[in-house]
Protein backbone atom coordinates (compact mmCIF):
# COMPACT_ATOMS: atom_id res chain seq x y z
CA UNK A 1 0.00 0.00 0.00
CA UNK A 2 1.36 3.18 -1.21
CA UNK A 3 0.48 6.72 0.86
CA UNK A 4 1.02 9.64 -1.51
CA UNK A 5 0.38 12.27 0.78
CA UNK A 6 2.85 14.55 2.38
CA UNK A 7 5.35 12.65 0.06
CA UNK A 8 8.48 14.39 -1.36
CA UNK A 9 8.91 14.19 -5.05
CA UNK A 10 10.70 11.00 -6.38
CA UNK A 11 10.30 9.26 -3.29
CA UNK A 12 8.02 6.83 -2.99
CA UNK A 13 6.65 6.06 0.90
CA UNK A 14 5.36 2.38 1.87
CA UNK A 15 2.62 2.10 4.91
CA UNK A 16 2.77 -1.73 6.29
CA UNK A 17 -0.71 -3.01 7.19
CA UNK A 18 -2.11 -2.25 10.56
CA UNK A 19 -2.75 -6.10 10.79
CA UNK A 20 1.12 -7.30 10.79
CA UNK A 21 1.90 -9.09 13.13
CA UNK A 22 4.72 -11.44 12.13
CA UNK A 23 8.68 -9.84 12.35
CA UNK A 24 9.43 -11.63 8.95
CA UNK A 25 6.33 -10.30 6.97
CA UNK A 26 7.27 -7.00 8.04
CA UNK A 27 10.63 -7.16 7.48
CA UNK A 28 10.17 -8.54 3.56
CA UNK A 29 7.31 -5.49 3.40
CA UNK A 30 9.75 -2.84 4.35
CA UNK A 31 12.59 -3.86 1.97
CA UNK A 32 10.37 -4.30 -0.82
CA UNK A 33 8.79 -0.49 -0.24
CA UNK A 34 12.65 -0.03 -0.10
CA UNK A 35 13.04 -1.21 -3.52
CA UNK A 36 9.85 0.50 -5.13
CA UNK A 37 11.51 3.51 -3.51
CA UNK A 38 14.81 2.73 -5.10
CA UNK A 39 13.15 1.91 -8.63
CA UNK A 40 10.69 4.97 -8.87
CA UNK A 41 13.69 7.50 -8.24
CA UNK A 42 15.75 5.72 -10.58
CA UNK A 43 13.80 5.21 -13.36
CA UNK A 44 12.97 8.63 -13.85
CA UNK A 45 16.37 8.93 -15.94
CA UNK A 46 15.34 5.98 -17.96
CA UNK A 47 18.25 3.69 -16.76
CA UNK A 48 16.93 1.76 -13.66
CA UNK A 49 16.94 -1.50 -14.18
CA UNK A 50 16.93 -4.82 -11.92
CA UNK A 51 16.85 -8.62 -11.12
CA UNK A 52 16.78 -11.50 -9.28
CA UNK A 53 17.26 -15.04 -10.45
CA UNK A 54 17.48 -18.00 -8.18
CA UNK A 55 20.32 -19.99 -10.49
CA UNK A 56 19.53 -23.42 -8.07
CA UNK A 57 15.92 -23.83 -10.32
CA UNK A 58 16.29 -21.24 -13.32
CA UNK A 59 13.36 -18.75 -12.20
CA UNK A 60 13.41 -15.46 -11.86
CA UNK A 61 12.69 -14.23 -8.23
CA UNK A 62 11.42 -10.78 -9.55
CA UNK A 63 12.22 -7.85 -12.09
CA UNK A 64 11.77 -4.44 -13.27
CA UNK A 65 12.63 -3.40 -16.44
CA UNK A 66 14.61 -5.99 -16.94
CA UNK A 67 14.10 -5.96 -20.96
CA UNK A 68 14.57 -2.86 -21.85
CA UNK A 69 17.51 -1.77 -23.45
CA UNK A 70 20.21 -0.42 -21.19
CA UNK A 71 24.15 0.65 -21.58
CA UNK A 72 26.21 -2.12 -20.04
CA UNK A 73 29.41 -0.38 -19.42
CA UNK A 74 32.09 -2.24 -17.77
CA UNK A 75 29.53 -5.11 -17.33
CA UNK A 76 30.68 -5.54 -20.93
CA UNK A 77 34.27 -7.03 -19.58
CA UNK A 78 32.24 -9.95 -18.75
CA UNK A 79 31.75 -11.00 -21.76
CA UNK A 80 35.63 -10.12 -22.65
CA UNK A 81 36.50 -12.56 -20.11
CA UNK A 82 33.89 -15.15 -20.91
CA UNK A 83 35.75 -15.30 -24.70
CA UNK A 84 39.22 -15.47 -22.64
CA UNK A 85 38.18 -18.54 -20.17
CA UNK A 86 37.16 -20.18 -23.44
CA UNK A 87 40.73 -19.85 -25.08
CA UNK A 88 42.05 -20.80 -22.28
CA UNK A 89 40.05 -24.25 -21.99
CA UNK A 90 40.29 -24.54 -25.60
CA UNK A 91 44.03 -24.87 -25.21
CA UNK A 92 44.66 -22.01 -27.72
CA UNK A 93 45.82 -19.71 -24.44
CA UNK A 94 47.14 -19.89 -21.16
CA UNK A 95 47.50 -17.74 -18.04
CA UNK A 96 51.27 -16.85 -19.18
CA UNK A 97 50.17 -15.63 -22.84
CA UNK A 98 51.73 -12.15 -23.30
CA UNK A 99 49.68 -9.67 -24.36
CA UNK A 100 51.03 -7.02 -25.83
CA UNK A 101 49.90 -3.24 -25.82
CA UNK A 102 49.54 -1.29 -28.67
CA UNK A 103 48.83 2.58 -29.02
CA UNK A 104 45.59 1.68 -29.47
CA UNK A 105 45.13 0.44 -25.72
CA UNK A 106 48.05 3.07 -24.44
CA UNK A 107 45.60 5.64 -25.53
CA UNK A 108 42.51 4.66 -23.73
CA UNK A 109 40.95 6.83 -20.98
CA UNK A 110 41.10 5.55 -17.20
CA UNK A 111 40.10 3.27 -15.63
CA UNK A 112 43.44 2.01 -16.50
CA UNK A 113 46.49 0.49 -15.49
CA UNK A 114 48.77 3.70 -17.67
CA UNK A 115 51.01 1.27 -19.99
CA UNK A 116 52.98 2.40 -22.71
CA UNK A 117 52.98 1.57 -26.22
CA UNK A 118 55.33 -1.96 -26.79
CA UNK A 119 54.49 -3.15 -23.16
CA UNK A 120 53.72 -6.56 -22.66
CA UNK A 121 51.63 -8.16 -19.53
CA UNK A 122 50.67 -12.23 -18.77
CA UNK A 123 47.12 -12.97 -19.67
CA UNK A 124 46.52 -13.94 -15.94
CA UNK A 125 47.84 -10.31 -14.87
CA UNK A 126 45.66 -9.02 -17.42
CA UNK A 127 42.75 -10.98 -15.98
CA UNK A 128 42.71 -9.73 -12.63
CA UNK A 129 43.33 -5.78 -14.03
CA UNK A 130 40.27 -5.98 -16.07
CA UNK A 131 38.35 -8.12 -12.87
CA UNK A 132 39.11 -5.11 -10.24
CA UNK A 133 41.19 -2.49 -12.03
CA UNK A 134 38.63 -2.73 -14.74
CA UNK A 135 41.29 -1.70 -16.73
CA UNK A 136 40.08 -0.34 -20.07
CA UNK A 137 43.92 -0.52 -22.15
CA UNK A 138 43.84 -4.10 -21.12
CA UNK A 139 40.59 -4.84 -22.15
CA UNK A 140 41.56 -3.17 -25.75
CA UNK A 141 45.00 -5.07 -25.44
CA UNK A 142 43.08 -8.50 -25.24
CA UNK A 143 40.94 -7.98 -27.59
CA UNK A 144 43.60 -7.30 -30.38
CA UNK A 145 45.66 -10.42 -28.70
CA UNK A 146 42.72 -12.67 -29.72
CA UNK A 147 40.94 -11.06 -32.78
CA UNK A 148 43.21 -8.75 -34.55
CA UNK A 149 41.42 -5.67 -33.93
CA UNK A 150 38.92 -4.53 -30.79
CA UNK A 151 36.26 -4.03 -34.05
CA UNK A 152 36.77 -8.03 -34.78
CA UNK A 153 36.30 -8.92 -31.41
CA UNK A 154 33.30 -6.63 -30.46
CA UNK A 155 31.91 -8.71 -33.30
CA UNK A 156 33.10 -11.97 -31.68
CA UNK A 157 31.55 -10.58 -28.39
CA UNK A 158 28.03 -9.88 -30.15
CA UNK A 159 28.30 -13.29 -31.86
CA UNK A 160 28.86 -15.49 -28.55
CA UNK A 161 26.15 -13.27 -26.33
CA UNK A 162 23.44 -14.90 -29.28
CA UNK A 163 24.89 -18.57 -28.79
CA UNK A 164 24.30 -18.09 -24.82
CA UNK A 165 21.03 -16.30 -25.80
CA UNK A 166 21.13 -13.32 -24.88
CA UNK A 167 19.41 -11.71 -27.60
CA UNK A 168 19.09 -8.07 -26.96
CA UNK A 169 22.97 -7.05 -26.50
CA UNK A 170 25.17 -6.06 -28.99
CA UNK A 171 28.60 -5.35 -28.10
CA UNK A 172 30.73 -2.69 -29.85
CA UNK A 173 34.13 -2.74 -27.90
CA UNK A 174 35.54 -4.54 -25.15
CA UNK A 175 35.91 -2.29 -22.55
CA UNK A 176 32.51 -0.63 -22.39
CA UNK A 177 33.20 2.64 -23.00
CA UNK A 178 30.26 5.09 -24.14
CA UNK A 179 29.39 3.76 -27.92
CA UNK A 180 25.41 4.41 -28.42
CA UNK A 181 25.06 1.46 -30.08
CA UNK A 182 26.50 -0.87 -27.00
CA UNK A 183 23.17 -1.89 -25.65
CA UNK A 184 22.10 -4.93 -23.37
CA UNK A 185 19.68 -5.44 -20.72
CA UNK A 186 19.32 -6.73 -16.85
CA UNK A 187 17.21 -9.90 -18.44
CA UNK A 188 20.62 -10.53 -20.55
CA UNK A 189 23.21 -10.03 -18.21
CA UNK A 190 21.93 -12.06 -15.15
CA UNK A 191 22.08 -14.61 -18.12
CA UNK A 192 25.93 -14.30 -18.67
CA UNK A 193 26.52 -13.92 -15.43
CA UNK A 194 25.43 -17.65 -15.20
CA UNK A 195 26.74 -18.72 -17.80
CA UNK A 196 30.30 -17.62 -17.04
CA UNK A 197 29.95 -19.86 -13.79
CA UNK A 198 28.36 -22.74 -15.55
CA UNK A 199 30.96 -23.07 -18.54
CA UNK A 200 34.12 -21.85 -16.38
CA UNK A 201 33.62 -22.98 -12.67
CA UNK A 202 37.56 -22.82 -12.32
CA UNK A 203 38.78 -19.35 -13.89
CA UNK A 204 35.59 -17.42 -12.57
CA UNK A 205 36.78 -17.83 -8.99
CA UNK A 206 39.02 -15.12 -10.17
CA UNK A 207 36.49 -12.82 -9.72
CA UNK A 208 36.53 -13.03 -6.21
CA UNK A 209 40.24 -10.91 -5.99
CA UNK A 210 39.71 -8.47 -3.66
CA UNK A 211 42.75 -6.57 -4.66
CA UNK A 212 45.43 -6.98 -7.54
CA UNK A 213 48.94 -5.94 -7.24
CA UNK A 214 51.37 -4.91 -10.46
CA UNK A 215 54.34 -4.12 -10.78
CA UNK A 216 54.50 -2.49 -6.84
CA UNK A 217 51.22 -1.26 -7.20
CA UNK A 218 48.02 -2.13 -5.62
CA UNK A 219 44.70 -1.80 -6.74
CA UNK A 220 41.32 -2.65 -4.94
CA UNK A 221 38.32 -4.61 -6.30
CA UNK A 222 36.28 -1.84 -7.36
CA UNK A 223 33.11 -4.40 -6.13
CA UNK A 224 33.36 -3.45 -2.50
CA UNK A 225 30.64 -6.01 -2.19
CA UNK A 226 33.11 -8.37 -2.00
CA UNK A 227 34.14 -9.27 1.85
CA UNK A 228 31.12 -7.28 3.00
CA UNK A 229 27.93 -9.20 2.01
CA UNK A 230 27.92 -12.68 3.38
CA UNK A 231 28.10 -15.13 0.19
CA UNK A 232 28.96 -12.71 -2.64
CA UNK A 233 31.67 -14.47 -4.83
CA UNK A 234 31.69 -11.94 -7.51
CA UNK A 235 30.67 -10.43 -9.90
CA UNK A 236 31.19 -7.31 -12.25
CA UNK A 237 30.67 -3.28 -11.14
CA UNK A 238 30.03 -0.98 -14.45
CA UNK A 239 30.01 2.57 -14.82
CA UNK A 240 29.72 5.28 -17.64
CA UNK A 241 27.44 8.54 -17.20
CA UNK A 242 25.04 7.34 -20.15
CA UNK A 243 24.57 4.09 -17.58
CA UNK A 244 24.81 5.40 -14.48
CA UNK A 245 26.56 2.56 -11.59
CA UNK A 246 25.61 -1.23 -12.77
CA UNK A 247 26.50 -4.25 -11.09
CA UNK A 248 26.50 -7.71 -11.33
CA UNK A 249 25.91 -9.83 -8.16
CA UNK A 250 26.17 -13.50 -7.30
CA UNK A 251 25.81 -14.52 -3.38
CA UNK A 252 25.73 -18.04 -2.05
CA UNK A 253 24.42 -18.69 1.26
CA UNK A 254 23.04 -21.74 3.07
CA UNK A 255 22.56 -23.56 0.09
CA UNK A 256 21.05 -21.41 -2.19
CA UNK A 257 22.34 -19.36 -5.39
CA UNK A 258 20.95 -16.00 -6.70
CA UNK A 259 22.26 -13.75 -9.62
CA UNK A 260 21.05 -10.22 -9.24
CA UNK A 261 21.85 -7.05 -11.55
CA UNK A 262 21.26 -3.41 -10.85
CA UNK A 263 21.42 -0.71 -13.51
CA UNK A 264 21.36 2.85 -13.06
CA UNK A 265 22.45 3.67 -10.01
CA UNK A 266 23.06 7.14 -9.18
CA UNK A 267 25.82 6.77 -7.09
CA UNK A 268 27.97 3.72 -6.38
CA UNK A 269 26.75 3.76 -2.30
CA UNK A 270 23.06 4.11 -3.37
CA UNK A 271 23.36 0.89 -6.09
CA UNK A 272 25.07 -0.83 -3.58
CA UNK A 273 22.73 -0.24 -0.61
CA UNK A 274 19.64 -1.40 -3.36
CA UNK A 275 21.59 -4.61 -4.42
CA UNK A 276 21.95 -5.48 -0.66
CA UNK A 277 18.23 -5.18 -0.05
CA UNK A 278 17.56 -7.40 -3.47
CA UNK A 279 19.81 -10.01 -2.27
CA UNK A 280 18.28 -9.88 1.35
CA UNK A 281 14.96 -10.00 -0.43
CA UNK A 282 15.43 -13.10 -3.44
CA UNK A 283 17.67 -14.91 -0.51
CA UNK A 284 14.11 -15.21 1.40
CA UNK A 285 12.17 -16.58 -1.78
CA UNK A 286 15.13 -18.68 -3.18
CA UNK A 287 15.20 -22.49 -3.25
CA UNK A 288 17.79 -25.03 -1.60
CA UNK A 289 16.62 -27.66 -4.42
CA UNK A 290 18.54 -27.61 -7.49
CA UNK A 291 16.62 -28.59 -10.20
CA UNK A 292 18.07 -26.04 -13.32
CA UNK A 293 20.31 -28.40 -15.67
CA UNK A 294 23.24 -25.99 -17.03
CA UNK A 295 22.95 -26.20 -21.23
CA UNK A 296 26.19 -26.06 -22.24
CA UNK A 297 26.97 -24.57 -25.69
CA UNK A 298 29.31 -26.37 -28.65
CA UNK A 299 32.56 -24.78 -28.84
CA UNK A 300 32.96 -22.48 -31.46
CA UNK A 301 35.34 -22.94 -34.57
CA UNK A 302 37.96 -20.47 -35.11
CA UNK A 303 36.90 -17.67 -36.68
CA UNK A 304 38.40 -14.04 -37.28
CA UNK A 305 41.50 -13.14 -39.95
CA UNK A 306 44.93 -12.32 -38.47
CA UNK A 307 45.59 -8.99 -39.06
CA UNK A 308 49.60 -8.45 -38.57
CA UNK A 309 51.76 -11.14 -39.27
CA UNK A 310 54.14 -10.48 -36.41
CA UNK A 311 51.77 -10.46 -34.28
CA UNK A 312 48.80 -13.77 -35.06
CA UNK A 313 45.94 -13.11 -32.95
CA UNK A 314 44.60 -16.14 -31.33
CA UNK A 315 41.76 -16.49 -33.45
CA UNK A 316 42.20 -16.73 -37.18
CA UNK A 317 39.65 -16.87 -39.58
CA UNK A 318 37.28 -13.96 -40.42
CA UNK A 319 33.30 -14.11 -38.99
CA UNK A 320 30.35 -11.56 -40.15
CA UNK A 321 28.13 -10.80 -37.49
CA UNK A 322 24.42 -9.45 -37.99
CA UNK A 323 20.52 -9.68 -38.61
CA UNK A 324 19.52 -11.68 -41.60
CA UNK A 325 17.70 -8.87 -42.46
CA UNK A 326 20.16 -6.53 -42.57
CA UNK A 327 23.55 -8.04 -44.21
CA UNK A 328 26.75 -6.02 -43.50
CA UNK A 329 28.13 -3.96 -46.23
CA UNK A 330 30.99 -5.60 -47.87
CA UNK A 331 34.09 -3.48 -47.09
CA UNK A 332 36.12 -3.10 -50.19
CA UNK A 333 39.42 -5.72 -50.30
CA UNK A 334 42.85 -4.24 -49.68
CA UNK A 335 46.28 -5.70 -50.40
CA UNK A 336 48.48 -5.08 -47.88
CA UNK A 337 52.55 -4.43 -48.92
CA UNK A 338 55.38 -4.42 -46.43
CA UNK A 339 55.67 -0.70 -45.71
CA UNK A 340 59.41 0.28 -46.06
CA UNK A 341 61.41 2.45 -43.71
CA UNK A 342 61.03 6.64 -44.30
CA UNK A 343 61.48 9.27 -42.80
CA UNK A 344 57.89 11.71 -41.40
CA UNK A 345 58.11 15.08 -42.91
CA UNK A 346 60.37 14.73 -45.64
CA UNK A 347 57.67 14.34 -48.41
CA UNK A 348 54.55 15.68 -46.47
CA UNK A 349 52.16 17.55 -48.83
CA UNK A 350 50.56 21.01 -47.27
CA UNK A 351 47.57 21.94 -48.10
CA UNK A 352 45.05 24.40 -47.17
CA UNK A 353 41.45 23.39 -46.50
CA UNK A 354 39.33 22.92 -49.37
CA UNK A 355 35.86 24.35 -49.93
CA UNK A 356 33.49 23.54 -47.81
CA UNK A 357 30.84 20.75 -49.22
CA UNK A 358 28.99 18.21 -47.48
CA UNK A 359 30.89 14.78 -47.81
CA UNK A 360 30.24 12.66 -45.42
CA UNK A 361 33.22 11.51 -43.58
CA UNK A 362 34.34 8.53 -45.40
CA UNK A 363 35.72 5.73 -42.76
CA UNK A 364 39.04 4.44 -42.25
CA UNK A 365 39.80 1.37 -44.22
CA UNK A 366 41.24 -1.41 -42.86
CA UNK A 367 44.82 0.06 -43.61
CA UNK A 368 44.27 1.67 -40.44
CA UNK A 369 44.41 -1.22 -37.70
CA UNK A 370 47.49 -2.20 -40.32
CA UNK A 371 49.13 0.76 -40.00
CA UNK A 372 48.57 0.77 -35.93
CA UNK A 373 51.59 -1.26 -35.44
CA UNK A 374 54.26 1.27 -36.63
CA UNK A 375 53.17 3.67 -33.82
CA UNK A 376 55.88 5.67 -31.89
CA UNK A 377 56.10 5.88 -28.31
CA UNK A 378 52.59 7.46 -26.68
CA UNK A 379 50.93 7.26 -23.92
CA UNK A 380 48.18 8.91 -21.63
CA UNK A 381 48.18 9.87 -17.84
CA UNK A 382 46.13 7.55 -15.79
CA UNK A 383 43.41 10.85 -14.65
CA UNK A 384 42.12 8.37 -12.08
CA UNK A 385 45.37 7.68 -10.55
CA UNK A 386 46.61 11.10 -10.52
CA UNK A 387 43.18 12.18 -9.08
CA UNK A 388 43.04 9.71 -6.37
CA UNK A 389 41.51 6.61 -6.39
CA UNK A 390 37.40 6.00 -7.89
CA UNK A 391 35.08 3.51 -7.39
CA UNK A 392 33.75 3.98 -11.31
CA UNK A 393 35.26 1.98 -14.04
CA UNK A 394 35.29 5.00 -16.54
CA UNK A 395 36.17 8.84 -15.57
CA UNK A 396 34.54 10.99 -18.07
CA UNK A 397 37.43 13.42 -19.55
CA UNK A 398 37.27 16.87 -19.12
CA UNK A 399 36.01 18.48 -22.12
CA UNK A 400 38.61 21.04 -22.51
CA UNK A 401 41.95 20.49 -24.84
CA UNK A 402 45.37 22.12 -24.17
CA UNK A 403 46.28 25.04 -25.92
CA UNK A 404 48.25 24.49 -29.06
CA UNK A 405 51.76 25.05 -28.59
CA UNK A 406 52.93 27.72 -30.35
CA UNK A 407 55.88 26.45 -32.26
CA UNK A 408 54.44 23.71 -33.04
CA UNK A 409 55.37 19.59 -31.57
CA UNK A 410 56.97 16.63 -33.38
CA UNK A 411 53.62 14.03 -33.08
CA UNK A 412 50.98 13.85 -35.33
CA UNK A 413 47.59 11.87 -35.48
CA UNK A 414 46.31 9.78 -38.33
CA UNK A 415 42.47 9.41 -38.90
CA UNK A 416 42.85 7.39 -42.27
CA UNK A 417 45.22 5.87 -45.11
CA UNK A 418 43.47 5.97 -48.54
CA UNK A 419 44.84 4.88 -52.02
CA UNK A 420 44.47 8.47 -53.54
CA UNK A 421 45.12 11.78 -51.95
CA UNK A 422 42.19 13.51 -52.83
CA UNK A 423 40.61 10.70 -50.80
CA UNK A 424 42.84 11.61 -47.84
CA UNK A 425 42.47 15.06 -48.14
CA UNK A 426 38.79 15.03 -48.08
CA UNK A 427 38.67 12.92 -44.82
CA UNK A 428 41.22 15.86 -43.52
CA UNK A 429 38.18 18.03 -43.99
CA UNK A 430 35.28 15.74 -43.20
CA UNK A 431 37.00 15.55 -39.53
CA UNK A 432 37.72 19.04 -39.12
CA UNK A 433 34.19 20.01 -40.00
CA UNK A 434 32.63 16.90 -37.12
CA UNK A 435 35.40 18.26 -34.38
CA UNK A 436 36.80 21.89 -35.60
CA UNK A 437 37.47 22.74 -31.83
CA UNK A 438 39.54 20.20 -31.60
CA UNK A 439 41.65 20.44 -34.52
CA UNK A 440 42.07 24.22 -34.30
CA UNK A 441 45.50 25.90 -35.07
CA UNK A 442 46.66 22.31 -36.56
CA UNK A 443 47.70 21.77 -39.84
CA UNK A 444 46.69 19.36 -42.60
CA UNK A 445 48.75 17.02 -44.11
CA UNK A 446 48.83 14.11 -46.63
CA UNK A 447 51.91 11.62 -46.34
CA UNK A 448 52.73 9.49 -49.46
CA UNK A 449 54.38 6.01 -48.79
CA UNK A 450 55.21 3.98 -51.64
CA UNK A 451 55.94 0.48 -52.00
CA UNK A 452 56.49 -1.40 -55.32
CA UNK A 453 53.62 -0.28 -57.56
CA UNK A 454 51.38 0.59 -54.77
CA UNK A 455 51.31 3.70 -52.91
CA UNK A 456 49.13 4.95 -49.93
CA UNK A 457 48.40 8.34 -48.70
CA UNK A 458 48.03 8.72 -45.05
CA UNK A 459 45.96 12.01 -43.63
CA UNK A 460 47.14 13.23 -40.83
CA UNK A 461 46.91 16.50 -38.53
CA UNK A 462 50.66 17.43 -37.23
CA UNK A 463 51.71 20.18 -34.77
CA UNK A 464 50.78 18.28 -31.44
CA UNK A 465 53.15 17.45 -28.64
CA UNK A 466 52.76 14.84 -26.77
CA UNK A 467 50.07 15.50 -23.90
CA UNK A 468 47.80 17.29 -26.82
CA UNK A 469 48.25 14.18 -28.90
CA UNK A 470 46.59 11.57 -27.13
CA UNK A 471 44.03 14.25 -25.42
CA UNK A 472 42.89 15.28 -29.20
CA UNK A 473 42.75 11.80 -30.11
CA UNK A 474 41.03 10.21 -27.38
CA UNK A 475 38.44 12.61 -27.84
CA UNK A 476 38.12 11.96 -31.64
CA UNK A 477 37.81 8.44 -30.62
CA UNK A 478 34.82 9.57 -28.43
CA UNK A 479 32.98 10.98 -31.25
CA UNK A 480 33.74 7.79 -33.40
CA UNK A 481 36.65 9.10 -35.59
CA UNK A 482 39.37 6.35 -36.15
CA UNK A 483 42.83 7.59 -35.13
CA UNK A 484 46.09 7.05 -33.77
CA UNK A 485 48.84 8.94 -32.56
CA UNK A 486 52.82 8.96 -34.24
CA UNK A 487 55.67 10.76 -33.94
Amino acid sequence: MTDSRNVRPGFTVCRAPEWSAWRGFVLAFAIGCLTLGFASREANAAKYASIAYDANTGNVLFETFAHQPRYPASLTKIMTLYIVFELIEQGRMSYDTLVPISAQAAAQPPSKLGFKVGAQIRLIDAIKALVTKSANDVAVAVAERVAGSEGRFAKLMTKKARQLGMKNTTFRNASGLPNDGQVTTARDMVTLGMRIQDDFPKHYKLFKTRSFTYRGKRYKNHNTLLGRVTGVDGIKTGYIRASGFNLVSSVKRDGKHVIAVVFGGKTARRRNAHMRSIITRALKQASTRKTRKPILIARPKPVMRPLLPTQKPIIDQEIRVGRADQPPSPQPAIKIAKVQRHTIGQGGTFFSAPAARNDDARRPSTLQDQLAALLANSGIADVQQEQGSSEADFVEPKRSRPQAPANGGAYQIQVGAYASQQEAEAQLHAVTQRAEALLNGYSMRTFAVTSGAKTIYRARFAGFNSQNATHTCTELRRRSIDCFVTK
